[in-house]
């Protein structure tokens, strides 16, 4: 396992692939050591979309679904009263986009199973903590920008890592009790919850034009360059003609790389770097 740089730290890269605290790597290796080597076992990662269901500014954090019991588009229900948050539990911090190239974004502070009418799943509180004195002033602190995006509805969901560990073919009297759709092709009984992240939503692109236009969004040089308006002056541009060049722009890209791309940008330039 190669070293790799995350939380002020150097930690071994774990089976996954990511980097974990040595101690929860081994424990990792042991799981994985007992499951089949099949697809229905495979570490995987499930996106959920509905955005966070409270917003605390004065505290810096979000209450969001990150895992549902619905049908996700590969077949799949997770069941959530089947989740392990032991191993995440150790240090459950909170990343943009699974990029461990960047700092952390957050921690966990709670993951508990939540019933909202028919809604079953994961419910998880993320803190995006302030920057520390210490911090220099010089260097971009991404928690900060991460919540702003938060809040201006560009980074809506959450995106979980885990790793299946029972699991059953579902017959056609489970599916019409539950109430699934046929295409159900795997129920996962149990799992072992090892991240989560802040991801963004293309069908939330949109709202960049809205948050910009209400001056939520800032438009740094990073940002600008990625929009691909370095050559876009602000001076003298009305609201509309930007509002357009972002739309156009916005056309063609994946929010997700976008706001990646920019924010690394933003810490290699504080770093002098680029």
């Amino acid at each position: 396992m190669s070293d790799c740089l995350f939380p002020g730290r150097t930690w071994p890269e774990g089976p996954l692939g990511f980097p974990m605290p040595d101690a929860a790597a081994k424990a990792l290796d042991r799981i994985l050591r007992t499951l089949p080597a099949d697809d229905a076992h495979a570490y995987r990662h499930t996106i959920v979309t509905r955005g966070p269901t409270e917003l605390n500014p004065g505290e810096r954090s979000d209450v969001s679904w990150i895992s549902t019991e619905s049908v996700d588009r590969a077949g799949e229900v997770v069941l959530s009263a089947g989740m392990d948050d032991s191993q995440f539990r150790l240090n459950p911090l909170v990343t943009l986009g699974h990029d461990y190239d960047l700092p952390p974004v957050g921690r966990s502070a709670w993951r508990k199973r939540v019933r909202d009418g028919t809604l079953i799943g994961i419910k998880a509180k993320t803190i995006y903590p302030a920057r520390p004195a210490a911090w220099p002033s010089s260097e971009p602190w991404l928690p900060d920008q991460v919540f702003a995006l938060v809040q201006a509805g560009l980074l809506r969901g959450k995106s979980i890592g885990f790793l299946p560990l029972q699991t059953h073919v579902p017959d056609a009297a489970e599916i019409a009790r539950r109430g699934w759709t046929e295409d159900v092709r795997l129920v996962i009984d149990r799992w072992l919850l090892l991240e989560y992240a802040c991801v963004s939503l293309p069908a939330n692109q949109y709202a960049l034009v809205e948050a910009v236009s209400k001056g939520q969004v800032e438009l740094t040089e990073p940002l600008r360059h990625a929009l691909g308006l370095d050559e876009q002056p602000l001076a003298g541009t009305s609201e509309a003609e930007l509002v357009a060049a972002i739309r156009r722009r916005i056309a063609e890209l994946d929010l997700h790389q976008l706001i990646g791309q920019a924010v690394r940008e933003a810490l290699e330039r504080a770093r002098g770097r680029i």
